[in-house]
């Protein structure tokens, strides 16, 4: 018996080392939208709950509706329109809904001359043709006497440059998204969002089946907790989440102002019932989309809501105990317990070597595409960023300050006399002073101030969120070490000249350049070695 323990333990640490495959599938690309499912990935949290997560990002080729049915995800997210597929028979669970209120409205340009909705009676609005899709905004047209063969309906584009070229007048939008990137242009704008009109309608919904939820009981709950946990940390800090999704989840190359915009845009979608709570789904809510459904015609009968919502869904938690009198199920428990360990023993010692090939394969790939994207923002020669990486960092850096009023300061500074080193002891000594310039500042400054080299012996420093007195401190600073540590040379005092300023409302990433260009020269012709604010 002892023995048989043993191996049962062993068998049971073994299989617990491999992790359960999910399989996540997105119902968008890759944004803020699903941050919390990232940094729960990122974070470990579903690796804690014994989960390795793939998320695989929304396909124009499939349908999200049929994505259960064809067991190509374990989970997937949704909209309110699950509750369609749930009154047509459809095997469907919703475990979470990110957002409380939906982020798809009508946008339309200012200028346009749309001032209600009523306005839009004849105007060219382009909308998913799916009604189930598009529901909350069909329901708010209604709801001002507009119907569909009101308006002239265009097939969605997903290109915002049709309302900005006034091709369409209105077009469906998530308030995460176009409407950012509208401020970003300095294109005026109006939203009708359905919420306005008493549509609130829940969107991002986590869904299964049933079925998976019963053959994956604790796996389930695993999982929502750690995306629960996710959503949390998503909007209790969304510049971290925002930088998170920026280096590793961003393939429509969104800036980082964008992500960390989104994040603040959709926040405000999230919360039940002013608490903090998130994922929530009400009986009541979700009765009231029902019958939003039944008035357009999409559902012709009741839906056992019971059946529809995971039974955890509002945090009660999830106990599997046996008591002293209840020794027959713990038995059969065990029996089956010893079962599936001893089944899927031989499916770990199989899968083992391909399951750590796969991951060695993953990790390289991740290596090589990090690398590739250091190279191309590293200057070879000192491994400071280059120029490339300084353009996209001061326009970043400009935009959150003109949204957010974070201030920055910017030092532009090159070593005095550096042709003359260069031509009396050669080019080699030459590359030797400036790979040991960049490591005396790197040693100097902080992790979140960067340096970049944007000339031959230039180089740029942007002081995040610092006022210019600050910034001078720290420049003084530098100025000194790099005259006392870099003068290495027979004769030689290497020093460096500096142009400080701080960021001001009218500046571009010309202008702020040019001023700290122009603060440099004024320290060269004042005597070299100094500092000109």
């Amino acid at each position: 018996m002892k023995n048989l323990i043993i191996l049962i333990l062993l068998i049971s640490y073994l299989y617990s080392q491999e992790n359960k495959k999910v399989i996540l599938q997105l119902s968008w690309l890759h944004q803020f939208q699903f941050a919390g499912y990232y940094i729960a990935k990122e974070k470990g949290y579903y690796k804690d709950n014994g989960i390795d997560l793939d998320i695989q990002e929304f396909d124009f080729n499939i349908n999200i509706s049929t994505v259960l049915q064809k067991n190509t995800a374990d989970f997937v997210i949704g909209r309110s329109s699950l509750l369609i597929d749930k009154a047509n028979g459809e095997d469907v669970v919703a475990l979470f809904s990110t957002f409380q209120n939906s982020p798809l409205m009508l946008l339309v340009r200012e200028d346009s001359g749309i001032d209600k909705v009523s306005d839009l009676k004849n105007k060219k609005v382009m909308i998913t043709p799916d009604a189930k899709d598009s529901a909350s905004i069909i329901a708010m047209l209604n709801s001002q006497k507009i119907s569909l063969d009101d308006i002239n309906i265009i097939k969605h584009s997903f290109n915002l440059d049709d309302l900005i070229n006034k091709k369409v007048d209105a077009m469906a939008s998530y308030v995460s998204n176009e409407p950012i990137i509208l401020e970003d242009k300095n294109i005026k704008y109006k939203v009708f969002h359905p919420k306005d009109y008493g549509f609130a309608l829940y969107s991002d919904i986590l869904f299964t089946s049933s079925a998976y939820i019963k053959e994956n009981p604790e796996l389930t709950q695993d999982f929502y907790d750690a995306t629960e946990k996710g959503w949390e940390y998503a909007f209790n800090n969304i510049g971290k989440t925002a930088k998170i999704i920026h280096e590793k989840y961003n393939t429509q190359n969104k800036s980082l102002v964008h992500l960390v915009a989104e994040g603040e845009a959709l926040k405000k979608l999230v919360f039940h019932n002013n608490s903090n709570t998130i994922g929530c789904l009400d009986h009541d809510k979700l009765q009231k989309i029902t019958d939003i459904y039944k008035i357009m015609g999409l559902v012709n009968k009741d839906i056992n809501l019971d059946e529809f919502v995971y039974k955890y869904n509002k945090h009660d938690s999830f106990n599997l105990r046996f008591t002293h009198n209840e020794t027959w199920i713990y038995s059969l428990f065990s029996i089956i317990i010893l079962i599936i360990m001893f089944t899927s023993i031989f499916y770990f010692i199989i899968t083992k070597r391909w399951l750590i090939t796969k991951n060695q394969l993953q990790r390289e790939i991740s290596v090589k595409t990090k690398k590739l994207n250091k190279q191309t923002n590293t200057d070879f020669l000192t491994k400071a960023r280059n120029k490339k990486a300084f353009s996209e960092r001061i326009e970043e850096q400009l935009s959150l300050y003109k949204r957010y009023n974070t201030p920055f300061s910017l030092i532009l500074f090159d070593i005095d006399d550096f042709k003359h080193i260069n031509d009396t002891y050669g080019h080699t000594l030459g590359d030797t002073v400036l790979v040991n310039l960049v490591k005396i500042v790197k040693s100097k400054i902080r992790k979140n101030d960067h340096l970049y080299r944007v000339g031959g012996e230039e180089f740029v420093i942007i002081f995040e969120n610092t006022e210019i007195n600050e910034a001078k401190v720290v420049s003084e600073h530098l100025r000194e070490d790099i005259e006392k540590n870099l003068s290495n040379l027979k004769s030689e005092v290497i020093t460096i000249s500096i142009g400080l300023c701080q960021v001001n409302h009218s500046d571009t990433k010309d202008t702020i350049y040019t001023r700290a260009d122009k603060l440099m020269y004024i320290s060269k012709k004042s005597g070299k070695n100094t500092i000109s604010t």
